[in-house]
């Protein structure tokens, strides 16, 4: 009798483990009151459609009591672009590895196609330190009198994280559509920037904006027309996945800066259905938001921007920490190092320091003194304007910023700008704070010598 349990206990386990032995390695789990796919996925580590595929449904109903299995592999998306060989270096596995688990008998793979990777310490993302950043920056195909960003991405693309292309904006139209940024640029350049991105391991995000209209469009508005409901917002959303897949972008960066006070909670509620929509399908959500060190809510500029609820949803936040002194407010620091310091001094009071990228200048004004509208400069521009009007550089100690001033045919002008000198001090701040890193607007205007300095005391998490 002894010997008959034993074997029965032996075929039993030999059961289990043919049973288990599959490429999705699972555990059970009893679905509670409350519980939705999301939910569930969110607390595993996992997402709705890898439950909704281990588990054969057909939909997202679940009721209480129900078993669902919990699959220990990830399951990924297919992108526009996406090779085997390239998704078996990413999670540090082989091609062969995800034909065996795929079962698949050939390495073609299709947009859209689901696959599954297979479980294992290797493709576990290591742990931050502080040494490690995640380094964004906004790409601008060429201004008026400014370079591409194109170079600067090619050739610091090692330190790179990610860029955020500036090609999309709210329809002038109605505020749902998305309109492709009118600036010359051909779809084959487009792809051949993002294929550029792609093969140095650069993610690309599509920047949405509601910025830079022409004639009487008025931005803000066409931002709450787009917010208005939840039918207007899902419009929206379904373009923007559209547009994603289409080009193979690896999330959105959403840069709505001009908002309605009323519409602050509708803000942060696309937010929420941008992650629920995007983020089990392995898309990254970057969102962009006003400086601020307090949540003055009578604020036009800031006050729309709910940080807390922003970043519970968001990958990251980008606090678009410049501007301190701007096209309205007389000469000074773009971004002083006080002034950075008490507005990340609040925001990580309400967001995950992991979360934030502070946003940091790459650019100066010339001021004109007495006059508003300064004019934009590189930090090229501003060492010739240095240099041809025999100007010295100077150094802002309180602000930790350069800053130089010259005349013209008797009127003085104030030049600040921002280094690399300036930039160690915001690295400091990073660190000090713990943040997830930096977001550099905009790539092809900064000091080159940022690089060097990146490099000597941080690299870019990839």
């Amino acid at each position: 009798m002894k010997r008959i349990k034993i074997v029965a206990l032996v075929v039993t386990l030999f059961i289990t483990i043919l049973i288990f032995a599959t490429p999705i390695l699972a555990q059970t789990y009893i679905i509670q009151k409350g519980d939705t796919l999301f939910s569930i996925g969110k607390k595993h580590g996992t997402t709705a459609d890898a439950l909704k595929i281990v588990n054969s449904l057909q939909s997202d109903l679940i009721y209480p009591g129900m078993r669902l299995l919990i699959p220990k592999s990830m399951v990924y998306t297919v992108k526009l672009g996406d090779t085997m060989f390239q998704l078996a270096q990413k999670y540090n596995t082989t091609y062969q590895e995800l034909l065996h688990v795929n079962n698949l008998s050939s390495s073609t793979i299709y947009p859209g196609q689901k696959l599954y990777i297979p479980s294992s310490d290797k493709n576990i993302p290591p742990k931050v330190d502080a040494s490690s950043l995640y380094i964004m920056g906004f790409y601008v195909d060429e201004e008026p009198n400014q370079p591409s960003s194109y170079n600067r991405l090619a050739s610091s693309s090692s330190l790179i994280s990610a860029i955020a292309p500036f090609w999309y904006r709210l329809s002038p139209e109605n505020g749902m559509d998305i309109w492709e940024q009118q600036n010359g640029l051909a779809t084959a350049d487009k792809s051949a920037v993002i294929e550029q991105a792609r093969q140095n391991n650069v993610a690309v995000l599509a920047l949405v904006h509601n910025m830079l209209y022409d004639g009487q469009t008025n931005g803000k508005m066409l931002a709450s027309k787009m917010l208005a409901s939840a039918g207007t917002r899902q419009t929206f959303i379904n373009q923007l996945e559209w547009l994603i897949k289409k080009y193979g972008f690896d999330g959105v960066n959403l840069d709505i800066e001009n908002v309605y006070l009323k519409d602050r909670d509708k803000l942060s509620l696309l937010v929420k259905e941008l992650y629920q929509r995007l983020e089990p399908q392995g898309y990254q959500i970057t969102v962009c938001v006003p400086a601020k060190t307090w949540d003055d809510r009578s604020n036009t500029w800031s006050g729309p921007f709910d940080y807390s609820a922003i970043g519970r949803y968001a990958h990251h936040v980008v606090i678009m920490s410049y501007d301190e002194h701007g096209y309205t407010s007389g000469p000074g620091p773009i971004a002083s190092a006080g002034w950075v310091e008490s507005v990340v001094r609040f925001a990580v009071q309400n967001i995950p320091p992991q979360k934030i990228l502070l946003g940091v200048p790459g650019y100066g004004f010339d001021w004109q003194i007495g006059r508003n509208n300064p004019i934009y400069l590189s930090y090229s521009q501003a060492m010739d304007i240095a240099a041809f009007r025999g100007a010295a550089i100077r150094w802002d100690e309180t602000g930790k910023v350069p800053y130089f001033f010259y005349w013209d045919g008797g009127r003085e002008h104030q030049v600040w700008f921002e280094n690399a000198s300036s930039l160690t001090y915001k690295l400091d701040i990073i660190k000090r704070y713990a943040l997830g890193g930096i977001a550099i607007w905009r790539l092809g205007m900064e000091d080159p010598q940022i690089w060097s300095v990146i490099n000597s005391k941080q690299t870019g998490r990839k």
